[in-house]
């Protein structure tokens, strides 16, 4: 969402339609869920 990279095992992880998708905090991971298919291309 915001371009932050960091380790798999600090994001924070969110599985949409079979592919898990990583972030760096809650914040990020709500945006994406409001409008996963914009996200998720």
């Amino acid at each position: 969402m915001c371009g932050i990279e960091l380790a798999e095992d600090l994001a924070t992880v969110l599985e949409f339609n079979g592919k898990k998708f990583y972030f760096c905090c809650e914040g990020c991971k709500r945006i994406f869920q409001k409008k996963p298919k914009k996200y998720s291309k």
